[in-house]
């Protein structure tokens, strides 16, 4: 047996309980567009299907019942949401933090100090021998520009073209890794 609803029915029916509907609504989904939009849809559900129900159905009892599972499925989807958006932003504060240990941790001068070493190591092998010789006595040793002269008999002069020649080459063998403001830094710390 059929349900048998006129329109007019439906509309006096709609009319009468659609304000408590949107009330109960309201009351879980805290929003009145929402629970406007939740009952509207319920009612339009219900009178698309209606001819498919039984004749002795409790029409407030189903629409209510659909309210309810639209309402249910509306929180569900903003859990889930709110679910979604609180693991993105624990992932990104993760990777943040991560990220601030990572750079943190991370040591320069140990990264490029075997590298610079060598590439140091090569451009003292290729310095002529004078240049090398008050480059080490520098460095090495921490002799003066005087005592580098006075110990190897040129004058303070000489030394002090010897170390700018000297903190050239170093300066180009180094280039890719060290500005040059950092590279008298490097070589007035000493071997």
């Amino acid at each position: 047996m059929q349900l048998l609803l006129t329109p007019a029915e439906f509309g006096q029916f709609f009319s009468e309980f659609k304000p408590r509907f949107v009330a109960v609504a309201c009351r879980y989904v805290r929003n009145a567009a929402v629970a406007e939009d939740i009952v509207s849809d319920s009612f339009m559900a219900f009178w698309e299907i209606r001819e498919s129900l039984p004749a002795d159905i409790n029409i407030p009892a189903y629409i209510l019942t659909s309210v309810k599972n639209r309402c249910l499925n509306h929180l569900n989807a903003q859990l889930r949401h709110r679910l979604a958006e609180q693991d993105l932003h624990s992932t990104r504060q993760r990777l943040l933090m991560a990220d601030v240990r990572s750079l943190s941790a991370c040591d320069p001068d140990r990264i490029f100090s075997k590298e610079i070493r060598l590439l140091s190591g090569g451009a003292i092998a290729r310095m002529g021998e004078m240049t090398r010789r008050v480059f080490l006595l520098s460095r090495q040793e921490g002799l003066t520009y005087k005592e580098i002269a006075d110990r190897l008999g040129i004058t303070v002069s000489r030394v002090n073209f010897e170390m700018r020649r000297a903190l050239d080459l170093l300066r180009e063998a180094l280039k890719d890794y060290l500005p040059a403001t950092l590279i008298f830094w490097l070589f007035s710390n000493r071997f």
